[in-house]
């Protein structure tokens, strides 16, 4: 029942933003679009004795511009699980490119983008790196957000996420993930990633 449920908020939601990292360092190829629907489940330390766990329903949708270079637009909201309203959390843009893809070795990929999110209390840039093993027996990726907010004292926010990508047809893969960030947060991602 609480997976339905779950699956059914994402789809109502059709969200996405930084809590999770959806993505990888593979690019989708010129013409290509992707769609990403996923969900976090965070733990906000607020101090030794507060925590407040949040759902992060989110979509990614990712545009091949070209070979090896990705545009891509996010959104996300927060939901609250201990009582209060649920809201809007962020909308972001980026581009990916691709700087090594070797099959049965490993992709590299760099990228840059910004938007608004309630994570940077306002508006943001960030930086992109992603590092996947394409090892057949070893479907890990990484990935590495250093995100700038343009908010006075607030700073650089780092943000590091790993996981697993499954490749479940010529056009599908789930993205299983460990998020970790400087904002005192700690919490666990998965999508589903569809090609078109």
């Amino acid at each position: 029942m609480a997976v339905v449920g779950l699956g059914v908020a994402v789809l109502l939601c059709s969200t996405g933003c930084l809590f999770n990292i959806f993505q990888t360092a593979r690019t989708i190829g010129a013409g290509n679009v992707a769609l990403t629907l996923g969900t976090g489940l965070f733990d906000f330390n607020l101090d030794e004795a507060a925590h407040a766990y949040f759902l992060t329903p989110e979509a990614r949708l990712a545009i091949g511009i070209a070979d090896g270079v990705d545009l891509g637009v996010d959104t996300a909201f927060l939901v609250p699980l201990e009582g209060g309203e649920t809201g809007w959390a962020s909308t972001t843009a980026d581009l990916k490119f691709a700087l090594f893809d070797q099959p049965d070795s490993f992709a590299l990929a760099l990228g840059f983008g910004g938007g608004y999110s309630v994570e940077a209390l306002g508006w943001e840039i960030f930086g992109e790196v992603f590092l996947d093993s394409n090892a057949r027996y070893f479907p890990v990726f990484f990935a590495y957000m250093p995100e700038l907010a343009l908010v006075e004292g607030l700073g650089f926010i780092h943000h590091v996420t790993a996981g697993l990508k499954l490749q479940l047809s010529d056009s599908v893969r789930l993205l299983v993930e460990v998020n970790y960030n400087s904002l005192t947060y700690f919490g666990y991602g998965l999508a589903l990633e569809v090609g078109f």
